[in-house]
Parts: C-alpha cells; sequence; structure tokens
C-alpha cells in the first residue's frame, strides 16, 4: 500500500467536521459525512397523506423521493418564515434519503470528538430529548449536535417494525456471551440490547468509545464489541485503533463490529483497514444479527450455556 493511500485511511480518527446551520436563530450542526447536497427554491408536493406533522411535502431528485422535514416543527421551535429563501440539507443515512429545512447553513467546523461536550452535563442550555451533545467553535458560541438517528425513527417508526420482521426467521442462542455494544444514540442503544438480549446475549451498553474502552481495560469477558462510529470523547475509529493496539491494556484480538449509519466506501476501507471484523450500516439488523453469528460460530472455547435454548419468533407484520 502506497503512502498516500495509507494515510488516507488513518485519517479522520477521532475528528469530525460539522456543518453548521440555523433554525429559528439557534445553531445545529450534523456530520458533513450523512451530508448528500444543500438544495433551496425546492418545489415540494405537499399533499402527503399519512405524513407526520413535521413533514413539510416531498420531492423528486433524479428518481428518489424525499420527504422534507421542518426542523422547527419538530423541535418545538418558533416557526420559520416560509418567505424566506430556506435551505434544505438532503442526508443520506440509514440507507434512507431526508431533506432538513434550515434558515440558513453557516460554516463546515472541524473538531475533535474529545471536544464534544455531552448534553446531559450542560444546564440552563437548550434542553431537548433529541439533543446529543455541543461544541463551541468560540467561548460564547454553541453548536448543538441532533440525534438524527432518532429523528428518522420518530418519523418512521415503521422502520423498525420492518426491521423487526426481517429478523423472524434467524433462530439462534447466544448462550450468555456478554456484548459490548458503545453507541451514543439512546433510541439506536435501546434497540440493540433488546434484539441481542432477545437472542441471549448479555448486554452491556455505553454512550461513547471512551467509556467502552474503559469496560474492556477493567478485564471484562466480552465476546465481542459492536461500536458506532460517530461518539463524544473517543469515536469508533478511534477506539478500535487502540483496541488493536497491543499496549493498549485490553485484548487486542476481541472481534469488533462497526455498526455505522455512515455506510460510503470510504469509511468502510477505514474500518476495514483498521481490522475490524465486519461493517454493517445501521439499521440492517438481519445482516448484524448474522455477523454476530458467524464470529459466535467461530468462537474457540464454548461459552458456559446459560440453560435452555433460546429462539425468536416474530409474527409478521402486516
Amino acid at each position: 500500500m502506497n503512502n498516500e493511500a495509507e494515510s488516507y485511511l488513518k485519517s479522520g480518527s477521532n475528528e469530525v467536521r460539522i456543518l453548521e446551520y440555523r433554525v429559528s436563530g439557534i445553531s445545529f450542526g450534523i456530520n458533513i459525512l450523512k451530508v448528500n447536497k444543500i438544495v433551496a427554491d425546492l418545489h415540494l408536493q405537499t399533499n402527503v397523506p399519512e405524513s407526520h406533522a413535521s413533514v413539510r411535502g416531498i420531492f423528486e431528485d433524479r428518481g428518489l423521493i424525499i420527504p422534507i422535514i421542518d426542523m422547527a416543527h419538530f423541535l418545538g421551535l418558533p416557526p420559520v418564515d416560509t418567505n424566506q429563501h430556506n435551505k434544505v440539507i438532503i442526508t443520506e443515512f440509514f440507507e434512507v434519503s431526508a431533506g432538513f429545512m434550515a434558515e440558513r447553513v453557516e460554516w463546515i467546523h472541524h473538531f475533535k470528538w474529545e471536544d464534544v461536550i455531552d448534553a446531559n452535563d450542560v444546564m440552563g442550555k437548550f434542553d431537548n430529548r433529541f439533543v446529543l451533545g455541543m461544541v463551541k467553535p468560540t467561548e460564547d458560541h454553541i453548536i448543538s449536535l441532533l440525534d438524527y438517528e432518532a429523528i428518522i425513527l420518530d418519523l418512521s417508526p415503521k422502520l423498525r417494525l420492518r426491521q423487526k420482521a426481517a429478523t423472524a426467521h434467524i433462530e439462534f442462542d447466544g448462550g450468555g456471551r456478554k456484548i459490548l455494544v458503545a453507541e451514543d444514540s439512546a433510541s439506536v442503544r435501546a434497540m440493540l440490547v433488546a434484539e441481542l438480549s432477545e437472542f441471549g446475549f448479555e448486554v452491556d451498553a455505553v454512550g461513547d468509545g471512551k467509556e467502552a474502552l474503559k469496560r474492556l481495560k477493567d478485564g471484562n469477558s466480552y465476546f465481542m464489541v459492536l461500536s458506532d462510529i460517530e461518539m463524544p470523547q473517543m469515536d469508533g475509529l478511534a477506539l478500535l485503533a487502540t483496541i488493536r493496539d497491543n499496549n493498549a491494556g485490553c485484548d487486542p484480538n476481541i472481534p469488533v463490529v462497526v455498526y455505522s449509519s455512515i455506510g460510503d466506501m470510504g469509511m468502510k476501507k477505514r474500518a476495514e483497514f483498521l481490522r475490524a471484523n465486519a461493517h454493517v450500516t445501521k439499521l440492517n439488523i438481519p445482516e448484524l444479527l448474522e455477523k454476530v453469528r458467524e464470529l459466535a460460530d467461530k468462537e474457540i472455547v464454548a461459552p458456559k450455556k446459560t440453560g435452555k435454548r433460546k429462539t425468536k419468533k416474530l409474527e409478521p407484520v402486516g
């Protein structure tokens, strides 16, 4: 591998570029890797039966139908003046495209994940269950980072139902093996804990890579690590690179599956270069479970069984 390619694969670990935009005068940020493009003056089809109240309409882009979300309405903020030339940030993650309305787009900022402030630690600031963290480009300027995975799940509850229906045919027993899950989105974290627990795994879930590394160093006998990429303090790539370091104080050979809403080839190549056992795109629960089962089947030492074999049977979703 040439030096340029190797440098590219190593770059970006524990770093993030945030696109700042404004809604009702408040600054929000989104990882630039989730942004497809920014458009303005869309001709929306507004008659969308049975859509969420915050969906302003839909538009077609190269044959793809994209819902446009009124962020001010969704977040419970004062309405935006629709006579202004608002921007729409077109995103793609969960293998789903969506547009987020903003008053204007400001700038792209470069941060380290360790600079992200946990929203739960901030008192007297913007309080919303969809705020994950905050960053400060300057001392007097704060950008709130939203839980976009939770927003999409809230807007599209059928996504959860489709994933549960797709796993109905999968039957295996985790045998009480312990899995460490590192995921900052509370919604996705709860979903992973529920799914893996139903298949007989014991799940320990944390909200960032730094805490995950601490659990690993504490000598917990985990069978594998399931990690998101976007996380405060230490992102999934930095966590993976540290685990694979023989001097990190934890098992460098523990299986690690990267489970990320960012599914582009560059991210997959980085995960592969850092010796992840697999990269699975959220919310592909069936593929994730198959990867976990493959790793369980390859385990050399048979784990202690917890009792009666568990299988998962779900009623089909109509």
